[in-house]
């Protein structure tokens, strides 16, 4: 860890800020630090370094995160959404290269961060912020050498086989996973069935939970765009809707929908791509050290409500208890 801040104090000799203080936020995809300047302005530095075993190489990768940045800024000057806006360093590069480790600096969100979203009201507020960032995307020309992951069925092909793993080895029930493999396999057929087009895939956050969100006002602020990628505009939904109370996404899809219009047939599809978001992040989880502890509870929680009802035909977005309850 302390290696770790001198890489960060090392980067920020590379910014044209005079740093007051240096805080450690978090680590997980990446080291971040909040850094305050001497007029107060705060920013967030991150460290792309990962704790996850399974953590993907090609997220550190300099035309990766570039990338990032670069939509970044796209979408500070296309929207009117607060959002870390990524800050150059004073040789004019998004990206700061100290060790080997690359750093990024971006403005800092200010806001309430909530452990999920429990009230209608900020339900709503997710919706339009949503619907803003696909709205801009989908507008979006994509500039040459840009490089993001791209979120299909090869991810949760990838999470079926480090499930079938760790089932295998005993750490999972085999029941649940046989669960899991069944309703993954048609979500893969359901994805590779829609035709890709402007207006129901291009560029998305893809981990729209609660930790990336703050509260300000009548405003939910998306921070965190580490994982973002090429996908489905409903995946986003998905994921999302897995933090938001049951009777409550209603009203996120009726805020959406003012700003980015929905499919006819969208309820089917958004649970589809519901179980796609959890199954498609197991693939970070199940690489976490702490994973054995919590997973296998959530999976077994998540075989009996929502994967069981998809493999058995019944909706499910509307009703049944959250995971949280």
């Amino acid at each position: 860890m302390n290696n770790n801040l001198s890489i960060a104090k090392e980067a920020l000799n590379n910014y044209s800020i005079t740093c007051k203080s240096i805080d450690l936020i978090g680590q997980s995809a990446n080291t971040i630090y909040k850094i305050t300047d001497l007029e107060n302005n705060c920013y967030s530095l991150r460290l792309h370094i990962s704790i996850s075993e399974t953590f993907e190489s090609i997220w550190t990768e300099k035309e990766v995160i570039r990338s990032e940045m670069v939509w970044l800024h796209s979408l500070a000057l296309d929207t009117d959404l607060t959002l870390p806006s990524p800050s150059k360093n004073i040789h004019g590069e998004l990206i700061t290269d100290v060790n080997s480790t690359k750093c990024t600096l971006v403005k800092w969100v200010e806001g309430e961060q909530k452990p999920f979203i429990s009230t209608i009201d900020d339900a709503g507020y997710v919706g339009e912020m949503i619907g803003k960032l696909h709205r801009q995307s989908s507008d979006w020309k994509t500039p040459s050498l840009f490089e993001r992951p791209t979120f299909d069925g090869s991810r949760i092909l990838q999470s079926l086989e480090k499930l079938k793993e760790h089932s295998n080895a005993g750490l999972l029930k085999a029941g649940d996973t046989e669960l899991l493999k069944n309703a993954g396999q048609r979500v893969i057929n359901m994805m590779n069935s829609i035709e890709r087009t402007s207006s129901n895939w291009g560029m998305i956050h893809a981990d729209l939970i609660p930790s990336n969100i703050v509260f300000h006002g009548h405003e939910a602020r998306p921070i965190d765009f580490g994982a973002c990628g090429f996908g489905f505009y409903l995946f986003d939904l998905g994921w999302t809707f897995s933090y938001i109370h049951p009777s409550f996404r209603e009203q996120l899809l009726k805020s959406y929908s003012k700003y980015f219009s929905l499919p006819e047939n969208h309820i089917e599809l958004l649970e589809g791509f519901f179980i796609a978001g959890q199954l498609e992040t197991m693939n970070f989880w199940l690489g976490l050290p702490d994973s054995h502890e919590w997973l296998p509870g959530h999976i077994s929680k998540l075989a009996n409500r929502e994967i069981n009802s998809y493999v058995m035909n019944e909706s499910f977005l509307f009703n049944g208890k959250p995971y949280w309850e």
